[in-house]
């Protein structure tokens, strides 16, 4: 997610963003992609947390670990949406050869099962209501990640598990008079392309989202939210049913990329060498400390969500937010920073709303290194300045969770290597994950083929 501001500057004068305090500076770089590393040292458990969050027990059960060494045609590192898509996508398209995913933890243990749970159109350097540095292809990226995402939801609920699609729209929703009129103008350009999104005056806005705050606000039709550990077991089914093989608890400790990759697996205290003709880094956020990839361009970034108690029918009738329409705000005043928070309603009327402090960690960890309490309680006051009537509603967990935010604020999707056999996707950036995560699988296996699409062009 993005807002229209693009940069404001605290009392400091450090640059922050409207989306958790993160500048939105492109910067050139000469972003040098190291095809091997040592073997970590370190234990796994310096990089890797249990996934605690509301998600968690949607989740699917998990897979015993590698126990032998290997040989793949394409092993994938990482067992998030990501991986998951990217492995279906090229055993579908390959199915003699073999493919095989290779966990730190359990799928969907990192982002993808720690989420907000809002499927959104968009990528992240087109996203938030705005014409991005890609502004040309704006209606084209716009259709591709819809596209995805009607896709994404089909094929999920084909394997049988409802995931809790509701792909009924989303909202920017306006609180600063300074962005009402970006917002008009953002609508009106949208829809000379084509795109059907639409400007809501105060009143509209009001009546449709509840929050008595609002000014107005930005409507997409397409988009909406997803249960996000039910996603996962989706992913993870159409994977192992088109042929994939997935090994959980199977951190890679190191690899070396020359005509055969050779990853080093440790599983059970012993450790096992899987040799693969390619392989794709799929660890997103995890990949430069992990992995030493891409690290002079990945910033693992900390975001939190929270869920609440499930609403009375009282309370639900109170707020007034129709249709369970997923919403995130254009800023929040009440820190020292300012930061969007985003929300979706689940299928038991509980709120699921995250954002706010975004937190850097900036030691060679990715364990959180902040205060829960403090971030459930900023949450908490927010809930209650958007919906007086939940003023006292009871936080149920609040959680974090590692995106992967990137200096260059690009996606990365391309290959790499000597011999071309190093593929990746990662540093969706914002609040377009979910969906774009699910498209880069599927732009990894072109790519992987010899097919050609757009957004490679864009992305790598």
């Amino acid at each position: 997610m993005r807002l229209f501001l693009e940069a404001k500057h605290d009392a400091g004068g450090k640059t922050r963003s409207g989306l958790g305090g993160f500048g939105r500076a492109t910067l050139s770089l000469a972003l040098l992609l190291p095809i091997a590393t040592a073997p970590l040292s370190a234990e796994k458990s310096e990089f890797y947390d249990d996934n605690d969050s509301y998600w968690a027990r949607f989740l699917p059960s998990v897979n015993p670990a590698l126990d032998k060494d290997l040989s793949v045609d394409v092993a994938v590192v990482g067992g998030g949406y990501t991986g998951l898509s990217t492995a279906y996508h090229i055993k579908k398209t390959n199915p003699r050869k073999t493919v095989a995913i290779f966990e730190a933890k359990r799928v969907g243990n990192g982002a993808s099962g720690r989420n907000g749970g809002l499927v959104l159109a968009q990528s992240y350097t087109e996203g938030g209501m705005t014409m991005g540095k890609n502004g040309a292809h704006h209606r084209e990226i716009y259709d591709a990640t819809v596209k995805s995402m009607k896709r994404l939801k089909e094929l999920a609920e084909s394997t049988g598990i409802d995931p809790e699609f509701t792909l009924n729209g989303q909202c920017l929703g306006i609180f600063s008079a300074g962005n009402l009129e970006a917002g008009r103008e953002y609508a009106e350009a949208a829809r000379k392309r084509g795109m059907p999104i639409e400007f809501w005056d105060r009143d509209k806005a009001r009546s449709m989202l509840g929050s008595p705050g609002l000014l107005g606000a930005v409507y997409d039709p397409n988009g909406g939210s997803v249960n996000s550990g039910k996603l996962v077991a989706a992913l993870k089914e159409l994977a192992e049913d088109a042929g994939v093989v997935i090994y959980e608890n199977s951190p890679v400790e190191g690899w070396e990329a020359n005509e055969t990759v050779t990853l080093s697996i440790l599983a059970g205290g012993k450790e096992f060498e899987v040799s693969a003709k390619s392989v794709v880094i799929a660890a997103n956020a995890y990949a430069a400390a992990t992995l030493g990839f891409l690290a002079k361009d990945i910033v693992p970034a900390h975001t939190q969500v929270a869920v609440t108690a499930p609403l009375t029918d009282a309370q639900y009738k109170a707020i007034g937010w129709k249709d369970c329409l997923s919403w995130y705000d254009d800023q929040y005043a009440g820190t020292d920073q300012d930061a969007t928070f985003h929300m979706m309603m689940t299928k038991d009327h509980r709120i699921l709303i995250g954002g706010g402090s975004v937190q850097y960690n900036e030691d060679d960890g990715l364990l959180y290194p902040g205060d829960l309490k403090a971030i459930e309680s900023q949450i908490r006051k927010r809930i209650g300045e958007l919906y007086p009537a939940l003023r006292n509603i009871r936080i149920e967990r609040t959680w974090d969770g590692i995106i992967c935010e990137t200096k260059s604020k690009n996606e990365r999707i391309g290959v790499t290597g000597k011999y071309r056999n190093v593929y990746y996707a990662v540093g969706y950036n914002g609040g377009q994950g979910v969906n774009m995560s699910f498209l880069a699988g599927e732009l990894v296996s072109k790519l992987y083929n010899g097919e050609k699409h757009f957004m490679l062009g864009l992305f790598n």
